[in-house]
């Protein structure tokens, strides 16, 4: 077992780590251990490398450490258990696991095949987009003080600072807040903008916010906290399989990561993670 741990994670982190390492002990399993660093490229060759000599792969972090061992290990045969100890843990929150179901995941042999998006030669697990939520994570950057509420601050600042950004769609405005592409439900610590979406169904969730004026940001920011924005006539949805963003300059945020900028092609790859599952 090659287990991968953000050392950031904090309490939960650390509790989680000593729980899987008493597990190990009373099971007499070998893992190998490997401590993330901050260092994209570097950790993701790193624990491709260590995921050759192991079956299964175990992530105790959050949305960005599992972005990181995503990318590592996509369309290997190596199975992935997590143990969420991040501060959103906005992929995990789909599946509305128990702490408890999340652990016996680890040594569980049920196994289910995800979807993952792909930006250039970057997965993404969750949700990417451009506008408002890359603007965000700049305004957040590393500092998370208040944990979940971080994002909530950081967003609510932002609805007033975000410029408007350009796409073009026949059918819908050519100017809005925020372009998502959405393979998981939840992002931002607990907002679904995409509660259609689907892990297994082949398609990303695009997601088009055209509020006019600063007003109708906020309330759609309201009505997406209480899950009540998608008949909002500023919001504007479809299923792709593959979307082009021609306009260079745009920030392009996966995961809660800032991956790049426009122009990019994003794209919806079948059944190419293993996750295992809570044992029924």
């Amino acid at each position: 077992m090659l287990v991968v741990v953000n050392p950031l994670a904090g309490a939960e982190g650390k509790t989680q780590s000593a729980w899987l390492a008493q597990q190990l002990q009373q099971k007499k399993w070998m893992a190998t251990w490997f401590y993330t660093t901050g260092n994209f490229v570097a950790d993701r060759a790193a624990i491709t490398q260590a995921a050759t000599m192991h079956k299964s792969v175990v992530v105790i972090g959050g949305d960005g450490t599992l972005h990181l061992v995503a990318n590592a290990i996509a369309e290997l045969t190596n199975t992935l258990a997590l143990l969420p100890a991040g501060t959103g843990n906005d992929f995990a929150r789909q599946f509305t696991y128990s702490n408890e179901q999340w652990r016996a995941a680890v040594f569980s042999d049920q196994v289910v095949s995800i979807d993952l998006g792909k930006i250039a030669e970057r997965w993404f697990v969750n949700v990417a987009g451009i506008g408002f939520n890359a603007h965000v994570m700049n305004n957040l950057g590393q500092k998370k003080r208040l944990g979940k509420l971080s994002y909530t601050c950081a967003g609510l600042m932002s609805l007033f600072t975000a410029k408007p950004i350009h796409y073009e769609m026949p059918e819908w405005p050519n100017t809005g807040m925020m372009l998502l592409l959405a393979n998981g439900k939840h992002f931002g610590a607990g907002l679904t903008p995409a509660p259609m979406a689907r892990l297994d169904d082949g398609r990303l969730e695009l997601l088009w916010f055209t509020p006019g004026n600063h007003w109708q940001r906020v309330m759609l920011f309201i009505k997406m906290i209480f899950k009540r924005h998608m008949n909002d006539r500023g919001l504007h949805h479809k299923r792709v399989s593959v979307l082009h963003i021609a306009q260079p300059g745009y920030d392009v945020e996966a995961d809660g990561e800032l991956i790049g900028q426009t122009p990019v092609t994003i794209t919806c790859h079948r059944q190419v993670l293993n996750i295992k599952k809570a044992p029924l």
